[in-house]
């Protein structure tokens, strides 16, 4: 995958091991495209084959293509 695009296909053993994390971060490239930032400590669900994730402390969560859940 480049930088840039979004997964939006997993395979069931993927899905499997990311909603099983109880220790998933993320985080986003800077303005150079190379380093990463500060990573986000997340939470995380599979369903119907989706993978959805929150920030644990956040309020809202988002789809794998990054649109709110709850606007």
């Amino acid at each position: 995958m480049s930088q840039g695009e979004l997964a939006v296909e997993w395979s069931q053993e993927e899905l499997h091991k990311l909603a099983e994390s109880d220790d998933l971060h993320v985080s986003s490239f800077r303005e150079d495209g190379v380093t990463y930032g500060t990573p986000t400590w997340i939470w995380s669900v599979a369903v119907d084959g989706a993978l959805y994730v929150r920030g644990y402390n956040g309020r809202f969560g988002r789809r794998q293509d990054g649109s709110p859940l709850l606007a």
